[in-house]
């Protein structure tokens, strides 16, 4: 069993056309310390927040610093009193899930994942709600495993532009294919949502 609390006011912030908590602002962005789980120790700091550098398309533009932020449903799944147990139990601001070793191993990727991908493609597909989100189109053991993310600008760090929160990451076999997204270049995407400040 594992409890967290963050030190916002309030809770965590959920977006509001989601319904999905988009995680602490960078402001005070928290690590998640070691889940233990049947003897088991599971260290979380690979999704401590990190930064990222994306270039523009126009080689006299200024470059984009993104800090990348990873919401805790990246390695835990919605909360089901038939199938787990509290040994299981991760519980964030109030919202009680289940620790899934299968997306804990998936999760160690991210960080490579994103940095691949900054230089290449985002993908679009529509959620359960059928609200349509940005993703990577990475692929784990064989299977499509989109890492969803959501893009904002940065409003009190002065040396990030924009931050990236990772909303959601597993894997999904009945993902359409590459080539039947819809596609946008990541550093386009990036400069739309979050273009460099001013220096």
């Amino acid at each position: 069993m594992f409890h967290i609390c963050s030190n916002l006011q309030g809770g965590l912030p959920v977006g509001p056309e989601t319904g999905y908590p988009i995680g602490p602002t960078s402001e005070n962005a928290m690590t998640f310390g070691t889940f233990s789980l049947n003897g088991h120790e599971y260290p979380l700091g690979h999704l401590d927040p990190f930064e990222v550098t994306v270039a523009a398309k126009d080689p006299l533009a200024s470059p984009a610093v993104l800090r990348v932020i990873c919401s805790h449903h990246v390695f835990s799944v919605k909360w089901d009193d038939n199938e787990h147990t509290a040994d299981h139990e991760f519980t964030y601001n109030k919202e009680r899930r289940a620790f899934c070793p299968v997306r804990y191993g998936c999760s160690i990727e991210i960080e490579d994942i994103v940095k691949y991908h900054i230089n290449g493609k985002a993908y679009v597909s529509k959620d359960g709600k059928g609200i349509s989100r940005h993703l990577f189109y990475a692929v784990a053991d064989s299977i499509p495993y989109p890492v969803v993310f959501d893009l904002a600008k940065a409003k009190h760090i002065p040396e990030v532009d924009g931050i990236m929160r990772i909303i959601s990451a597993y894997q999904k076999p009945l993902l359409p294919a590459r080539n039947k997204l819809q596609s946008i270049n990541f550093a386009r995407l990036v400069h739309q949502k979050c273009p460099p400040k001013t220096k």
